[in-house]
């Protein structure tokens, strides 16, 4: 991942070096490699290194503490959060299995099944509807485009029968129809660096940020530039301007000529006629629109972790099964019928 320094924050731009810095850690935070529980530099230090105003720095930090994106310990400092839910020892549901999935396993080899049997039976087995309707999902975005694509590269852990609903922050925070349906599904998802802003419209126990990383289609595409390209970054959001130029450069360290640039800017046009390949971010595809015919142009995108796939939604999605089928099975028949009206 890569480092803060002061070339991290681009005093030139008409972007306030807060601005900056927070989309700058916001991102790092939670698509970089930071590891849950790693400590960030002191206020201070990360000042002194970036060139700006320790007030700055302690600001930004309360920002990021007050989004769950970063943990204040008393007299410690700042410390990464990056899933609250797998942070204590023992709180991942997979855990509870360990023990079963070893047993099983030595079943299966005392009746001469091996494990890559195993593993298929279990994952056909898994297809299988289990009785009951699916899972009522709202994943919020904020672009409806990459959003399905997104929702498609988590189906795998989703059961046939589970539906999913894209719903976007802006229009979320519109609605109060939208605001009800969050609170009425039985899991919302969202990125982990919107969670806190998508949980102040909807106050509910069943959101989840997913962690998300650079595609690898992105990362290929950065590595195959011309180390003599010159190249133009271009971000939707102001705030995420500070990102852009090492957020290339992690999968481009070849390449050292990086102009950025939000997608709005006055000057946006003449900054694409000055370089020969152009790279925008999610939101910004018009900018496409505007490269001149024959500069390479392809969308930075991100893709959900696989890991956090697997180890957290997986996981998450199976205790809201379990919980709602214990419900179905405890509650009256008559009760039953109320719940599934005619239609449904």
């Amino acid at each position: 991942m890569f480092t803060l320094d002061a070339s991290s924050i681009d005093k030139s731009l008409p972007v306030p070096v807060g601005t900056q810095l927070h989309g700058l850690l916001a991102y790092m935070l939670s698509f970089g490699d930071i590891p849950d529980g790693a400590k960030l530099p002191s206020v201070r230090q990360l000042a002194a290194d970036i060139g700006i105003a320790p007030m700055t720095v302690a600001q930004v930090y309360k920002q990021l503490r007050d989004e769950g994106l970063v943990e204040m310990r008393h007299g410690l400092g700042a410390f990464a959060i990056q899933d609250p839910k797998i942070r204590l020892p023992g709180s991942n549901p997979l855990d509870a299995l360990r023990g079963d999935i070893g047993a099983l396993i030595e079943k299966a080899d005392n009746l001469g099944i091996s494990t890559l049997s195993l593993i298929s039976m279990i994952n056909a087995q898994s297809q299988f509807p289990r009785g009951g309707d699916g899972l009522n999902i709202v994943f919020v975005c904020i672009f409806e485009g990459p959003g399905r694509d997104y929702v498609e590269q988590i189906r795998p852990v989703l059961a046939p029968e589970d539906k999913v609903r894209l719903i976007t922050l802006d229009s979320l925070a519109g609605s109060d129809t939208l605001r009800e349906a969050c609170r009425k599904a039985d899991l919302v998802l969202t990125f982990v660096n919107r969670e806190a802003e998508v949980r102040s419209h909807v106050d509910s126990d069943n959101l989840l940020g997913l962690r998300f990383i650079p595609s690898e289609q992105t990362r290929q595409n950065l590595a195959r530039l011309d180390p003599r390209t010159r190249v133009a970054a271009v971000t939707h959001f102001k705030e995420y301007i500070a990102i852009m130029r090492p957020s290339v450069r992690e999968f481009a360290p070849h390449v050292s000529d990086i102009r950025v640039t939000w997608s709005s800017a006055p000057d946006l046009e003449e900054t694409l006629a000055q370089c020969n390949a152009v790279i925008f971010a999610s939101g910004a595809d018009h900018v496409a629109e505007h490269v001149p015919e024959g500069t390479p142009c392809f969308e930075y995108r991100h893709a959900p972790d696989p890991g956090a796939v697997e180890n957290v939604l997986a996981p998450h999605l199976a205790d809201i099964r379990r919980q709602k089928s214990r419900g179905l099975q405890t509650s009256h028949p008559s009760q039953k019928v109320a719940a599934r009206p005619k239609g449904n």
